[in-house]
This record gives C-alpha cells, structure tokens and sequence, in this order.
C-alpha cells in the first residue's frame, strides 16, 4: 500500500502530514501506529509530529469517538470545514499544535487554492475547539486564529498549588528541582543542591508554564546561561558549542525531572518555556520543552502564544505584535521568528512554514 503524505517545517518544527480531506487512507486504529514510521528517523520518515487533517463529517467523527471515546456527545460536524489531528511517536494523541496549524493551512493552500478554512482541534479534550486558519498569499504568511486563552484545567494540574493572577493565568511558586548536583549538566551551571523554578500557567491549546528569565529563576545566576550564541570559528567556536551543547541537555534535564517527579502536580504532562526579553526590548527569546515528544523542540507555536501572553499580562513588552524568537532554531537560522498577534480581541499566531518533500510511503 503506497500512503502519499507531505513534509513540512515551521522553524525546524518538523511534521509529516497524511490528507484525508477526499476520504480515508488509514483506520483509526492505524493511524496511531504510523505515527512511528512518521516521526521515526532510522525506521521511518523523521519528524516531531504525524498530522492528519480530515473532513469534517459525521462519519469521520464517529469513528474517531468509536476508536478513542474521547466524547460523551460526537461535535457537531457542520461546525467547521476539517479536523485537525496530531499524533506523538508513540501514537498518544496530542491536542492541539500552533506550528502544526499553520503548516495545515500552508497545504490546504497549495494543494486545495483555500486561504481560510475553519478547523476543530483539541480533539481528545471533552471539548474540541474551533478556530480559523489561513494563508495571505501576498505575503507568504500563514495563519492560525487561536481560541481564547484559558485558564489550565484542574484535570491536568493540582489546584491547589496554583494562585491566579488574571482570568486566565495562574502562577506556580516554589518549584524545586532536586539532585541538582547529581547531574553533570547542571554542574556546569551553579554549585547548588537544588533549583527553584516559579511559573505561569495558561492554556493555549495545550498546558503551558512559562519560566521568565531571570526572575523564574533560583538562584537567578543560572538563567544567564540558559540564552547565548556560539561564537563563529576558532577554539572560541568549540566552547562555544560545548556550552550550547551542556545548554540543551540543561533544558531537557528540568523538563525530564518535571516528568518524572511532579506526575501528581501535572498528571498530563507539561510544556516548559523558558523566555527572555530580547536585548530590542520588543521580542522574547524562547524555548520549550514538549511533553508529547519528551525534549527541547526547536520552536513551538503554542508555547510561544503563551509565553506572549503572560509577557502582555505582566506588561513586559508593548504593542499587540509579539515577535518570539525560537531560541534553538535560531542557532541555525538566525532570521527565525513566531509573531502573536491581538487583533478584534483575538490572537493569531504568524509564521512561515516551508515544505521539505512530498510523496508515498511504502507500506508493509
């Protein structure tokens, strides 16, 4: 069976993505399996993500419910014009994917000629959300009207532990991350036993907690190390990547503890974003540790909603135009940018996703 699916990347956020707008190519119970010859890169065909992008119809709601029983009530199938679907490696299926949203409306684009198209997301919640996705061709700009922002729900973070701060955000203090010195990676930064980390929570189709630097920070030393660049050639260049080599594993060695130790605190997981004011005073630097995947991604649509969210909540930065630089990307492609954008009381997220192939996947 030959599967025809299509690459794409949105600041080294990779994704294979398998069009089911004209009728379905896999089961419901095989498109959970792919997700590790998509996402696999010696077995398969590498990328963070499998994407699957459906009719939005009766029948394909039916089935999703009679495979997954995420719903008491199917939605409404005439709310929007597709579904949006996302798998991690091991087939668990995500909610919702800013990157992810615009790489779908970059080929609704190209493969279809639509510029706008209403799709619902977030589909294992009780609750799918509806938004808006597009394309302005004129600029080469791809789109994803995001819903709302939200407060995280108490199912997927002990309310106890959280205190609010707007409608939307709460914070999380006195996060300690222990065996500090245990850790190789996290030697080369401080000479502490433990970290103390405080955050704020919001959902921006997934749960997010965005660390500010350095004031998330305790002691806030370590946060200075957390945002740097390597230096061009020479021996300065090979410390240089050391450093942004020890920077990542630092990155994924907190997300990693959060999984393994705070299981009762967020029993779904949670996205980590580190973020910074950037030097112009009017972006934010960023990085994000995914849940779904397990490590540091080189951007993330989502996470970088949230982290300008609380950026505007906090009023670090002006305007209603938030340029968030993905700090890994940017190591190398230094031009890369997510912009979050307020407009009519809504947030869109912005950006420029690219296709690296196109073709069949040989089954079994």
């Amino acid at each position: 069976m030959q599967l025809p699916i299509v690459k794409y990347t949105s600041c080294g956020n990779n994704f294979v993505i398998l069009d089911e707008t004209k009728g379905e190519r896999l089961s419901e119970e095989d498109k959970p399996k792919f997700a590790y010859n998509a996402t696999n890169q010696n077995f398969g065909v590498g990328c963070d993500n499998f994407l699957v992008v459906q009719a939005c119809t009766e029948e394909a709601l039916t089935k999703i419910n009679a495979a997954h029983g995420y719903w008491d009530e199917i939605p409404n199938p005439s709310s929007a014009d597709f579904v949006f679907r996302m798998f991690e490696s091991d087939g668990t299926e995500a909610y919702s994917c800013g990157n992810g949203l615009m790489s779908i409306a970059h080929h609704l684009f190209c493969s279809r000629g639509m510029s706008e198209a209403s799709i619902l997301t977030e589909i294992p919640t009780p609750r799918p959300t509806v938004i808006t996705i597009g394309t302005e061709s004129d600029r080469g700009t791809n789109w994803a009207n995001m819903a709302p922002p939200r407060r995280v729900a108490d199912r997927m973070v002990d309310p106890g532990i959280r205190r609010p701060i707007s409608d939307t955000i709460d914070i999380i203090e006195n996060l300690n991350v222990g065996n500090v010195r245990q850790s190789d990676e996290m030697r080369f930064f401080l000479n502490h036993s433990t970290l103390q980390l405080t955050g704020y929570l919001v959902f921006t189709g997934e749960p997010h907690l965005v660390i500010l630097c350095p004031s998330g920070f305790a002691p806030q030393a370590i946060a200075n190390q957390l945002f740097i660049s390597s230096p061009a050639q020479g021996t300065a260049a090979q410390h240089g990547e050391k450093r942004l080599a020890v920077s990542s594993s630092f990155v994924d060695f907190i997300g990693k503890y959060f999984v393994r130790e705070f299981s009762d605190i967020f029993p779904v997981g949670i996205n980590l974003n580190f973020v910074q004011l950037a030097d112009d005073g009017k972006s934010l630097e960023h990085r994000c540790f995914e849940r779904g995947i397990n490590h540091e991604t080189l951007a993330c649509g989502t996470g970088s909603l949230a982290s300008a969210l609380v950026a505007k909540e906090l009023n670090l930065i002006a305007g209603d135009h938030v340029f968030i630089r993905p700090h890994r990307c940017r190591w190398t492609l230094p031009e890369a940018v997510i912009i979050a954008e307020k407009q009519n009381g809504n947030w869109l997220l912005k950006g420029h996703p690219k296709l690296l192939l196109e073709g069949e996947y040989h089954l079994n």
